[in-house]
């Protein structure tokens, strides 16, 4: 660029833009209908676009005078990257019931993720299925599109925009993590990398697990996805950040979480007096990569549309969803699972344990509570490769997309 783009902002230099690989002189308006694709940044900085406000937001700022450079793609490139499900969903986007409300369909968050919403949006989608035979309910398994999610790290692909997909039903109830008695006082250790029920999705996903086990227990005997299935995942760097400390048993605000769970907090913070409940010696990280894992809290509080008095944007700030006062928060969830407690991959700091976890308790709340050595529901998560294509399906519940993956 020459030098023609220089933005200050404080400790960030925007020093050149590029729109679908060529350099440009200014950064697209939101009107000219281009995309954020990512950012490189000197530094190991990492940054965001914010489409609702329309401007650059950085992560992990470590050093001052850092640098970056933009990078923006056409409104095409981004439905042909993604195929028709991507253009599907920035239709819905831009389609408004009476009342002037996105509800029940699509909407996107602060941090440019067009996300399904509702207690039962268009969402449904075929996967796992028999090969060589029609796509439908006897041949394959009913799964879920998170939605399309912004800024994702692949682990040989670059960053790119992914869909994101949850199993309908769980595979059944797994511990997250287990240990002996003298660690943790048998509870587990809440780091994701060496987690039981991590080797057990993973075994899931079809990998071998030469020599690893899932804990002291053995694995539970989910049949593996199918081949083609498998085929079909993008590996990925999944984001294991925790709250700050002084958050444990304290309200869980599902806008919060979105960040704790990008920062570089864990959830190794005790120092009780009882060595049996904080003995553990793992080293924490907030970062794993690897093709299955499970939904973020934030996940599942972004997916409420509201509803009734309670509009959406209150359930993001509100706390405890499974109080009468905020029904509506969960009753307009899609995630929701009044029968079963649900495990997420993130943990949770406390002063007292290092075992907890983030679950999403079957009475609607977000809970920080839950210790990884119960048993909870398991609903692998996944992110799709941009190769893979929609070939049939509404995305109704009675009319599931269909995938191809095309070469």
């Amino acid at each position: 660029m020459n030098g023609q783009i220089q933005v200050n902002s404080g400790d960030i230099s925007i020093i050149a833009v590029n729109v679908d690989g060529k350099p440009q002189d200014t950064i697209p308006t939101k009107e000219d209908g281009k995309y954020f694709e990512s950012a490189d940044c000197d530094n190991d900085a990492q940054g965001y676009w914010d489409r609702t406000n329309w401007e650059f937001r950085i992560q992990k700022l470590t050093k001052k005078k850092t640098k970056c450079t933009l990078n923006f793609v056409s409104q095409d490139n981004v439905e042909d990257e993604n195929s028709n499900v991507a253009s599907k969903m920035e239709t819905l986007l831009k389609q408004e019931e009476p009342d002037g409300e996105k509800l029940g369909k699509v909407l996107e968050d602060e941090h440019g993720n067009i996300r399904y919403i509702g207690a039962n949006p268009p969402n449904y989608v075929y996967f796992n299925c028999t090969e060589g035979v029609p796509q439908n309910s006897d041949n394959c398994e009913t799964w879920r599109i998170i939605g399309l999610m912004n800024n994702i790290q692949t682990a040989n692909n670059g960053v790119q925009r992914l869909l994101k997909i949850i199993r309908k039903d769980g595979i059944g109830s797994y511990n997250w993590d287990d240990s002996e008695r003298s660690i943790n006082g048998g509870y587990g250790v809440n780091e994701w990398s060496q987690a039981d029920l991590m080797y057990a999705l993973k075994k899931y996903g079809g990998a071998s697990l030469d020599g690893e086990k899932c804990g002291d227990s053995t694995c539970p005997s989910w049949d593996a996805l199918k081949t083609n299935a498998q085929n079909m995942i993008e590996e990925v760097i999944w984001n294991t950040g925790s709250a700050p400390i002084g958050t444990y048993d304290k309200p869980d605000i599902p806008h919060l979480l979105y960040e704790w769970e990008r920062s570089d907090n864990n959830g190794k913070l005790c120092n009780s007096v009882s060595e049996e409940e904080c003995s553990d010696k793992v080293e924490r990280t907030t970062t794993w990569q690897g093709k299955i894992g499970l939904m973020y809290p934030s996940d599942y509080g972004y997916s409420t549309d509201g509803g009734g008095n309670t509009k959406r944007l209150g359930c993001l700030y509100y706390t405890y969803w499974g109080s009468s006062y905020e029904t509506q928060c969960k009753t307009n969830s899609w995630l929701y699972d009044s029968n079963h407690t649900q495990w997420t991959m993130t943990p949770s700091p406390s002063t007292i344990y290092n075992d907890r976890v983030y679950s999403i308790l079957n009475s609607g709340s977000i809970s920080s509570g839950s210790n990884a050595g119960i048993n909870c529901y398991v609903r692998p998560v996944l992110y799709l490769k941009s190769s893979v294509k929609i070939i049939g399906g509404t995305g109704d519940e009675s009319s599931p997309y269909q995938l191809k993956l095309e070469n």
